[in-house]
């Protein structure tokens, strides 16, 4: 890792080890062996290189990353609002306020505020929002809430070798068909989810502090998680990047007006891209908005994720789409399911 210039710039080895943690994590005793073998260099190096990444902020967390579907203990929502810019601190601090708000951005539209609110384990979505709407004082006219009708993808990986960065197509662990109950889970194992959400400890043997929290051996730990893998609970085990220390500081929405019978079509189309990393069919409001698939890009620059667009645009034959960039960063969690 080098500094230039006041930029961090990533070397090689660091690239590769930061892409084969966002993608599967070994889940065995001693993971960072595999990886070892796998870039060429002794186990210690590769775990003081992952604690440096992470002390130095590339690494938000390892953790894992969960099927909510299967889980079915989570409703969401996008919102977005027109906010003056004499009120926008203020808005801002009540929406953050929020544990249920876990994404907040300044874009670029005349609704100048887009949040996600997720509520979890029997607490009401509706009533959320209707709190955050009445404590922020923006009018009801000026606000949208666009709850998802579809999910076409959901990946948010990049690939950090081979030239530019692009996130990488879904390549989980687990059994998307894999056919599980979370309901009726035992203890241990909703422990084990509990424990791998918060986070998994970069130490030699990580598995061996989740099997002292869950209080069992680690080798039952490992073979928990391989399983809740197989059925498709946990869609993977990995890292989650902080793309702007990385340089990909271009966060953009594009939102799409698509008609009904071509959502699917496109919806799958435009999925199948790496560079998207979200893609979204959402409710409209007739007369208020009208664009109802959306996609995210994550970029280098705006010329990169512009062009980008208009080549999907040409790709899928649907002229009518909005770029908005995020211009302000104001929350940025991860959805902690009630385990």
């Amino acid at each position: 890792m080098n500094v230039i210039k006041g930029q961090v710039k990533l070397g090689k080895q660091d690239k590769e080890l930061l892409q084969l943690l966002q993608d599967n994590f070994p889940v065995e005793k001693r993971p960072w062996t595999n990886l070892g073998k796998i870039l060429g260099i002794p186990e210690e190096e590769v775990l003081s290189r992952i604690q440096r990444l992470s002390s130095d902020g590339f690494i938000r967390k390892l953790r894992t990353i969960l099927d909510a579907k299967k889980l079915n203990t989570c409703s969401s929502t996008l919102m977005a609002m027109k906010v003056p810019e004499e009120k926008m601190d203020g808005v801002v601090n009540v929406v953050n306020e929020y544990m249920s708000v876990t994404h907040n951005y300044r874009r670029e539209h005349d609704y100048n505020l887009w949040f996600t609110v997720t509520t979890c384990g029997g607490k009401d979505l509706g009533s959320t929002v209707e709190e955050i709407k009445r404590r922020t004082g923006i009018r009801e006219h000026d606000i949208l809430d666009l709850p998802t009708t579809s999910v076409f993808k959901i990946d948010v990986r990049f690939k950090f070798t081979n030239g530019g960065v692009k996130a990488m197509t879904g390549n989980s662990n687990g059994n998307s068909n894999g056919n599980t109950n979370m309901n009726n889970a035992d203890k241990i194992n909703k422990a084990i989810i509990h424990s791998t959400q918060e986070g998994i400890p970069l130490v030699n043997e990580p598995f061996a502090e989740i099997a002292k929290e869950a209080g069992i051996s680690q080798d039952e730990v490992i073979a928990r998680l391989q399983e809740l893998i197989s059925v498709g609970v946990i869609k993977r085990l990995g890292i989650s990047v902080n793309q702007r220390k990385v340089g990909i500081v271009a966060n953009a929405v594009v939102a799409w007006k698509v008609p009904r019978e071509q959502v699917k079509r496109v919806g799958n189309m435009l999925s199948a891209y790496k560079e998207i990393t979200h893609c979204y069919e959402r409710v409209t409001v007739p007369g208020k908005w009208e664009h109802n698939l959306f996609t995210v890009i994550h970029g280098y620059n705006r010329e990169s994720v512009e062009e980008l667009a208009r080549m999907m645009s040409e790709a899928v034959g649907i002229s009518d789409y909005l770029v908005m960039f995020s211009n302000g960063q104001f929350k940025r969690t991860s959805v902690m399911h009630p385990y």
